[in-house]
């Protein structure tokens, strides 16, 4: 779980701010074999499609969705091979401000929670875009520094604002983390233009991960209504 959220945390970081018109985004995710506990994990590869509209995001994989609905504050996620979902609303996460010891607890992670970006002189084409490197070095609680080696390309003609108001919307419900994602947020500002790929390495539990993501698809398209939608016949399940 801890895994899935700091990569999922850096592909969120990587895209920070999309556009005003619906968008489709359709990338390769990676994940590298790994050795943890004496147990190893596969290689996986898979293609995710991502749609953005207003006050809406869903993520789409072979195996999952994730539905992010800041106009009706709910977060849906989705079992597909189960047929199965949980439904979380939004403003639970700001619940937990009335707890101390959670207020205090978050304060802490966020202290903790920097991104740092450092422009290259590198540049190359990566599948139609011409892209420059940076370095993006995060520091995520309980998992160490996080390193991404991000080749972005300013030829995608794309606006990526509303990808930022929806992680905003959605951090900004954490106690204790709305301050420190307008930082990260400047930060990420050096990045000139779209990631078009994303390769992470991270530390967990004495064990090297290595991820990736490349961007195949970027458009501006009307999304339709379904994709923000828990699929038909899909039975509603607790959080374990």
């Amino acid at each position: 779980m801890r895994k899935r959220y700091v990569i999922g945390l850096v592909g969120l970081l990587a895209l920070t701010g999309l556009a005003n018109a619906d968008i489709i985004m359709k990338r390769k995710s990676r994940t590298d074999p790994m050795k943890m506990m004496g147990m190893t994990t596969p290689a996986k590869e898979e293609v995710v499609t991502t749609w953005i509209a207003e006050g809406k995001m869903s993520t789409d994989s072979p195996e999952n969705m994730v539905i992010l609905r800041i106009d009706k504050d709910r977060l849906y996620t989705v079992d597909k091979k189960a047929k199965t979902y949980i439904e979380m609303p939004l403003s639970a996460m700001t619940s937990m401000a009335g707890d101390p010891q959670m207020q205090e607890m978050m304060k802490t992670m966020a202290g903790q929670m920097k991104v740092s970006i450092t422009e290259t002189a590198e540049t190359k084409k990566i599948n139609q875009w011409n892209c420059r490197k940076y370095i993006q070095v995060m520091t995520v609680p309980m998992a160490g520094p996080v390193t991404s080696e991000v080749w972005a390309s300013p030829d995608i003609k794309v606006d990526y604002e509303l990808y930022a108001k929806s992680a905003a919307a959605m951090y900004a419900r954490m106690p204790g983390m709305g301050a420190a994602m307008e930082d990260i947020a400047k930060e990420m500002k050096k990045i000139k233009g779209v990631p078009v790929l994303t390769t992470t390495t991270m530390k967990m539990m004495g064990a090297e991960v290595k991820s990736s993501e490349e961007l195949l698809e970027v458009k501006e398209a009307k999304a339709p209504a379904s994709v923000f939608e828990v699929p038909a016949g899909y039975k509603k399940t607790n959080m374990e």
